[in-house]
């Protein structure tokens, strides 16, 4: 973590009876997300075979995380949580204010870097 980027875990749960729609909706976001040059890291991981998954996101700074978390509420949100049982999240505390106001419903964890570095 670095002072401007803006760093969001997320670990999801996804039933068995929804994991195909799951799985098309991380693709098209995936698609998405890799043409936002502001967007560093996009991983989508999921804990063997068990529907529980991790999403990890770093983006450059609160401009470009605003801009994708943006496109993602306005257009993605209702089907991703269609699709999920649980939704939970870690967060940089130097995510925006408009960050913040879009993952309020999952009740976040904020973290705040304490030591170490990273290479973006």
């Amino acid at each position: 973590m670095s002072d401007t980027t803006i760093h969001v875990h997320l670990e999801v749960d996804v039933p068995a009876a929804n994991a195909a729609g799951f799985k098309e909706l991380m693709d098209e976001l995936v698609e998405r997300s890799d043409k936002e040059p502001g967007t560093l890291m996009y991983e989508w991981s999921e804990v063997g075979d068990t529907g529980k998954w991790h999403i990890h996101e770093v983006y450059a700074n609160g401009e470009t995380g605003d801009l994708h978390v943006k496109g993602f509420a306005e257009n993605y949100a209702g089907r991703f949580f269609e699709l999920v049982d649980r939704c939970t999240g870690i967060v940089s505390d130097n995510a925006t204010p408009y960050i913040k106001g879009v993952l309020e419903g999952i009740s976040p964890t904020y973290m705040s870097q304490k030591g170490g570095f990273n290479r973006f």
